[in-house]
């Protein structure tokens, strides 16, 4: 691989990851701006890489493309078929109105899905082969250790207040630049995960010999996990952590099963060694367990939050309430009894229901199908793997952390870490495509 392949693969990789330190690129302007940039990146990529040979190889196959096409398609149709039902805001307009109670924000969210399935097709560029793949999570990495050193530096040296706009402490929360502490605990858990299978990676190329470049991947590896443990676990976040140990399980049982090896004692010892050291930093921290002492009252908020969208799906199954429509349905599903959970809320806390809500079944499930078809066709690739699949595993298991997190909460809804994961799950769904090139397990 030559200079100019790492650029084209550092610079989406940069830009997304820049994108985190100015709160996820989360107002609607920013939004935009972040949207055009990303979707840029792939026909730049195909034009000064002279990939054009790929297309053919790395264009995801019809099913996907039918099922993303489907998504696109209803939340048009919601801004152009006429409703008028009472549930609507446009009950008392003379006009034929739309099935979205928020035109605007449906057309935004419409460019911003076109612009993350521009970064996915990118994704599956760089992802037919197995080298650019490797050198691709080495960048995310180096990029998000830079990222994640920054903001422990700016929090603990308390140089957080004296940078305006920049947001990295919530009452004592390392935030990364996100406005939720629970954002970036999504995205050190996924690079955790990530680091974890480099580590395994390195640590099985060692045992094939010694080398000071194998050494050298060795402890950088090492060194990822403490740092991107160490920002996790100042998240404070309890399901972020939750989501990521589950995620780490995953791949360490996933991967001792595929190798068909016994675990060797030092193994073992090394890591009821890791699992007594987390234990003990987790217990020095007072603002996580002060969280999870408050999680009956949270889980009463969020059962609020939940029960009222989830009716206001029911009132609108087929086709929602469009794209972008959450504030404006929150609003409308407020009462006296249930406004000291809806007031300060942006987002449904529950990406699964909110989908429902704003795409209804017809929108909703076409995005779950296409998700769950990219993640099943690279657990099939995977076991097809004879070089790589380590890698290829961790780029699978890191996709429970979403998944998991999303279920209480919104990171997935933030445009620089949906890039994020539509850049990693073009890699892994087109993960070896094309047989050439060598790389290590």
């Amino acid at each position: 691989m030559g200079l100019s392949d790492y650029v084209l693969l550092g610079v989406p990789i940069l830009v997304f990851s820049l994108a985190h330190l100015f709160g996820g690129a989360a107002e609607p302007t920013t939004a935009l701006w972040f949207t055009a940039i990303i979707a840029l990146l792939l026909p730049a990529s195909v034009f000064f890489g002279e990939r054009r040979n790929e297309v053919g190889l790395a264009w995801p196959e019809r099913p996907a493309s039918v099922l993303f096409l489907l998504v696109i398609l209803v939340a048009i149709w919601t801004l152009v078929a006429p409703a008028r039902g009472a549930s609507t805001p446009w009950a008392a307009i003379n006009g034929p109105g739309a099935i979205t109670w928020d035109k605007s924000s449906t057309t935004i969210e419409i460019v911003k899905l076109v612009g993350l399935a521009s970064l996915f097709c990118l994704g599956c560029f760089e992802g037919v082969r197995r080298r650019r793949v490797t050198a691709a999570l080495h960048i995310i990495l180096i990029i998000g250790a830079a990222w994640a050193a920054f903001g422990a530096v700016v929090m603990i040296g308390g140089f957080a207040d004296g940078l305006t706009g920049l947001h990295f402490n919530f009452g004592g929360r390392l935030s990364g630049g996100f406005l939720s502490a629970n954002s970036a605990a999504t995205v050190y858990g996924v690079l955790l995960v990530l680091c974890v299978a480099m580590l395994a990676r390195a640590v099985r190329n060692r045992r094939l010999g010694r080398s000071p470049q194998r050494a050298l991947a060795l402890a950088a590896a090492i060194g990822g996990v403490l740092l991107f443990t160490t920002c996790l676990l100042s998240t404070a976040s309890r399901m972020g952590v939750t989501a990521t140990a589950i995620a780490v399980a995953a791949f360490l049982i996933w991967e001792s099963l595929s190798r068909k090896e016994m675990p060797s004692r030092r193994l073992i010892l090394l890591t009821l060694a890791g699992a007594a050291v987390a234990v003990l930093v987790i217990g020095g921290g007072d603002t996580l367990w002060t969280r999870f002492e408050s999680v009956d009252s949270d889980s009463a908020t969020r059962s609020v939050i939940f029960s009222v969208h989830w009716n206001a799906f029911l009132q609108s199954p087929l086709f929602g309430h469009g794209l972008g429509s959450f504030s404006a349905i929150n609003a409308q599903q407020m009462t006296p009894e249930n406004f000291g959970s809806l007031r300060t809320i942006g987002a449904t806390h529950n990406v699964y229901i909110q989908w429902l809500e704003e795409a209804g079944v017809l929108g909703a499930l076409p995005m779950f199908a296409l998700i769950a078809l990219v993640i099943g066709t690279a657990i099939r690739r995977s076991a097809l793997q004879d070089t790589g699949a380590t890698l290829q595993r961790g780029l699978i298991a890191a996709n429970l952390v979403l998944l998991i997190h999303g279920t209480t909460d919104y990171a997935i809804q933030v445009p620089s870490i949906a890039a994020f994961w539509a850049y990693l799950l073009g890699l892994q769904f087109a993960y070896g495509k094309a047989r050439t090139g060598k790389s290590s397990a």
